[in-house]
């Protein structure tokens, strides 16, 4: 199945001019017990074990990131911290007061990335086309 896309005219923050791009349109947000139940379909848990694996997977790489730890989810991503800082002068005022922000990061892996770019598009409105075309007509 093809990920549909809208045409947007917009600013190229490059160039500055006006152009059309296309944007993603997401067809709906799935949340952890849909992604619970697919598990459940692919596995041999069944759909309330595999949304209780979600759901503690949150738990742990949470934990595993705040005990400073890089965290590696087969070979599809990897998770660590980041912050965003002032600086100090010297290193002896260098301290965590100093962290303003901390921001989780995830890498996804060269092969996860590689199968990503092979998805295909298809412009929203041809959805549009395609329902006209099955109406009955009377």
């Amino acid at each position: 199945m093809a990920v549909l896309f809208n045409k947007a005219q917009r600013k190229n923050p490059r160039t500055k001019e006006v152009g059309w791009f296309p944007v993603v349109k997401s067809i709906k947000r799935v949340d952890e017990h849909e992604v619970a139940r697919l598990v459940a379909d692919e596995t041999t848990l069944n759909p309330m074990e595999a949304e209780m694996a979600v759901a503690q997977l949150e738990k742990v790489v949470l934990r595993l990131l705040q005990q400073g730890y890089t965290v590696k989810l087969g070979g599809w991503a990897s998770f660590n911290l980041t912050v965003r800082a002032e600086g100090a002068a010297t290193e002896k005022e260098c301290t965590s007061a100093l962290i303003k922000q901390v921001r989780p990061h995830c890498r996804f892996a060269a092969r996860f990335l590689e199968q990503v770019q092979r998805t295909e598009f298809r412009p929203a409105d041809s959805l549009k086309k395609k329902e006209k075309k099955e109406e009955p007509e009377g």
